[in-house]
C-alpha cells in the first residue's frame, strides 16, 4: 500500500468555502436595472448630511433662556416620561398643546433618557422618510423623474433644513401627511375595495395628526371629499369610509376622556382654541401690541386656580372672537382674509426666528447663530422658496384635474389647510407641512417644461439637416 505523500497539494482536501456571492450579484444587477434607486438613495443621504450639519452648527437647546413652545414640548415630555401627567409651564395639568408630539418625545426620553440630541435625530429620520414618500407620491401620480426631481428639491428645501435643530412639530409633521397621502393613494384611491384592516390604521393614522396638529382634522375633511367624489354611490361611502372616521375618532377618544376627567369640561383635543380664535378675530390682528389678545381675561381670572382658570380663560376668548366675527363682517370678508394669506406664505425663514428665540416671550441668553448669518441665510431660504413656489403653481395648473382624484387629493389637502389657517392668525411656518406637495408640483413643472423643450429641439433638427443637404 503506498504510502502518503506529505505534500498536502496530494491529499484530498475538502473545497474551501467560497462567499456567497449570488445575493451580491442579485443586487448590484437589481440596481444597473434601477439606476434610479441608487439617485434616490444618494438624494436621501444629501438631506440627511444637511440636516446633521446644520443641527451640529446651530444646536439651540429649549432650556437656553427662551420660553416657547419649544421649551413646553421639552417640559411636558419629561412630565409625561416621569409619569407626573400633561403639564404646563406652572404646573398643573394642561390642554392647552395638542400631546400627540410631547407623547412621542416622552416615549424617546423614557426609553434613553431625557436630552436633545434623539429628538433632533428624530427630525432628521422624519426629512429622510418625507423624501422617500415624495419620491413615492410623484413617482405614482406623474412619474420616475418627477418624484426624483422631487425629492431632491424637498431634500435641500431651507426652511425645511432650519427646523430641524428646533424641538417642534416642523419635521415630523410634513412626514406624516405624506404618509397619509400615500397611503390614501395606494390603499383607497387605487384598489376597488380597501380591507377593513388598512382602512382602520389609516383612520388612526389620521386621528394622529389631529393629536399632533389640531387643525390636521381638515386633512381627513380632504380625503373625505376624494373619497366621496370616487364613490358615487353614498351608500358604498359610508360603509367604506365609515370605518376610517370612527378609527380615527377612536384614536382621539382616549385624550378627550382624559382632558374630561382632569380638565372637568369637553375638550376634544385642546383648550387653546379660545386663543386661536380670538388672536385671529380682533382689530389689527398683526399688530405687535396684539399678540396675547387674552391678557385682560387672564387678569379677571387670576385668583382661579388652574385647571379651571385656563377653561374659563380660554372660553372667554373664544366668545370674544366669535362675537369680533358677527359685529365686524366686512373686515372678516374683505380685509382679513388676503392680510392673513399673505402672512401664511410670505416666506420661508421663520425656522431661523425661532432657532434664535426672536419669538419667545424671554430671548436665550446667547445668540446661537450671528445676525450677520441669520440675514444671508434668510435672503438664500426665501429666494428658494419664491423660485419653488413659482414652479409649483404651474405644476398646480398643469396636474388639477377633477377626473384624476389622486391629484386633485393634493390640491384639496393644500385648499382645506389653507382654508383652516385663515379662520385664525397664520404665520410662514404654518405652511410648513404642504412643502412637499409645493416640491412634487414644482418638479411637476420642470420636467414637464424640459420635455416640451426637447420635443421642440428635436422637431428643429431634421429641419435644419434637411436644409444642410439641400444645399
Amino acid at each position: 500500500m503506498p504510502a502518503l505523500s506529505s505534500d498536502t497539494n496530494a491529499l484530498p482536501s475538502a473545497p474551501m468555502p467560497i462567499p456567497n456571492r449570488g445575493l451580491h450579484r442579485r443586487l448590484a444587477g437589481y440596481l444597473r436595472e434601477r439606476p434610479h434607486l441608487l439617485l434616490l438613495a444618494a438624494i436621501i443621504i444629501l438631506g440627511v448630511v444637511l440636516r446633521l450639519l446644520w443641527i451640529g452648527y446651530a444646536n439651540p437647546d429649549p432650556f437656553d433662556g427662551r420660553v416657547d413652545d419649544t421649551v413646553f414640548y421639552e417640559h411636558a415630555a419629561r412630565s409625561l416620561a416621569a409619569g407626573l401627567g400633561y403639564t404646563g409651564f406652572l404646573g398643573p395639568q394642561t390642554a392647552q398643546w395638542p400631546p400627540g408630539y410631547p407623547l412621542v418625545l416622552a416615549v424617546i426620553f423614557k426609553l434613553a433618557g431625557p436630552g436633545i440630541l434623539l429628538p433632533k435625530l428624530l427630525n432628521v429620520f422624519a426629512g429622510a422618510a418625507t423624501c422617500l414618500l415624495v419620491y413615492g407620491i410623484g413617482a405614482r401620480l406623474f412619474n420616475r423623474r418627477v418624484g426624483l426631481l422631487a425629492a431632491l428639491i424637498f431634500a435641500v428645501f431651507p426652511g425645511q433644513i432650519f427646523f430641524s435643530t428646533l424641538i417642534m412639530t416642523e419635521s415630523i409633521y410634513p412626514a406624516l401627511l405624506c404618509l397619509l397621502l400615500f397611503l390614501f393613494v395606494f390603499w383607497v384611491l387605487e384598489p376597488e375595495n380597501p380591507s377593513l384592516m388598512r382602512r382602520l390604521l389609516l383612520g388612526v393614522l389620521f386621528g394622529a395628526a389631529i393629536l399632533t396638529r389640531s387643525e390636521g382634522g381638515v386633512l381627513l375633511i380632504a380625503a373625505l371629499i376624494v373619497w366621496k367624489l370616487a364613490t358615487p354611490s353614498w351608500r358604498r361611502f359610508a360603509v367604506r369610509s365609515g370605518p376610517v372616521v370612527l378609527a380615527a375618532v377612536a384614536a382621539v377618544a382616549p385624550w378627550t376622556i382624559r382632558n374630561a376627567i382632569t380638565m372637568h369640561a369637553f375638550v376634544p383635543v385642546v383648550s387653546g382654541i379660545g386663543h386661536t380664535i380670538l388672536a385671529g378675530h380682533q382689530s389689527d390682528p398683526y399688530s405687535p401690541y396684539h399678540v396675547f389678545p387674552e391678557i385682560p381675561i387672564q387678569q379677571k381670572y387670576a385668583d382661579v386656580p388652574l385647571p379651571k382658570r385656563e377653561i374659563l380663560i380660554e372660553r372667554e376668548a373664544a366668545r370674544e372672537g366669535i362675537d369680533f366675527i358677527v359685529h365686524h363682517p366686512r373686515d372678516e370678508l374683505l380685509v382679513f382674509p388676503p392680510e392673513k394669506f399673505f402672512h401664511l406664505y410670505k416666506d420661508d425663514s421663520e425656522g431661523l426666528n425661532w432657532v434664535q428665540g426672536a419669538f419667545a416671550s424671554s430671548r436665550p441668553a446667547v445668540e446661537t447663530i450671528s445676525p450677520f448669518v441669520q440675514h444671508k441665510l434668510s435672503r438664500i431660504a426665501d429666494s428658494y422658496y419664491v423660485v419653488v413656489m413659482l414652479l409649483a403653481l404651474g405644476g398646480l395648473l398643469l396636474s388639477f384635474s377633477l377626473k384624476d382624484k389622486r391629484r386633485l387629493l393634493l390640491a384639496l389637502f393644500v385648499a382645506c389647510w389653507t382654508a383652516a389657517h385663515l379662520m385664525f392668525l397664520p404665520t410662514s411656518r404654518y405652511h410648513d407641512p404642504l412643502t412637499p406637495i409645493f416640491a412634487l408640483w414644482a418638479a411637476l413643472f420642470v420636467v414637464a417644461a424640459y420635455d416640451f423643450l426637447r420635443a421642440r429641439l428635436a422637431r428643429r433638427r431634421p429641419t435644419a439637416a434637411s436644409r444642410g443637404i439641400q444645399t
